[in-house]
């Protein structure tokens, strides 16, 4: 039996209109509708007033980026699942951003399947 996974609710900081499309037309076909979040200090906002099941965080947006928000929301208690979001395969950053208190990543270019299974995994932890 495949988990009912369309209650999750998930902000993505994205400031790729591009990207922002993908993630949307793929969580849209898992049933979720996602919010969205075009800069760090919008999602930051967010994150102060709502409550959500998944983050997914670009770590390279202009102002303050990913990184720089789980390390604020992480320093405040908020212990919400977290994705990095980078084009950069570069183990020393992933493993950095693991440290500062992300619990997943998702490379570019956003592979289907692998975003599947990162929610599907998260969505598994909430049971």
């Amino acid at each position: 039996m495949v988990a009912d996974i369309s209650c999750m609710k998930i902000l993505i900081a994205e400031d790729s209109r591009p990207v922002r499309l993908v993630l949307k037309t793929y969580i849209n076909q898992m049933g979720i509708e996602p919010e969205f979040a075009e800069t760090g200090n919008e999602a930051y906002e967010k994150l102060q007033s709502a409550t959500y099941d998944l983050i997914i965080l670009d770590i390279h947006m202009p102002g303050m980026d990913g990184r720089e928000i789980i390390r604020r929301i992480r320093g405040e208690g908020i212990a919400t699942p977290a994705m990095a979001m980078t084009a950069e395969d570069d183990s020393p950053i992933l493993s950095e951003c693991l440290k500062e208190g992300f619990t997943s990543f998702l490379l570019k270019p956003i592979l289907k399947e692998e975003l599947f299974h990162i929610i599907f995994k998260i969505h598994k932890t909430m049971d």
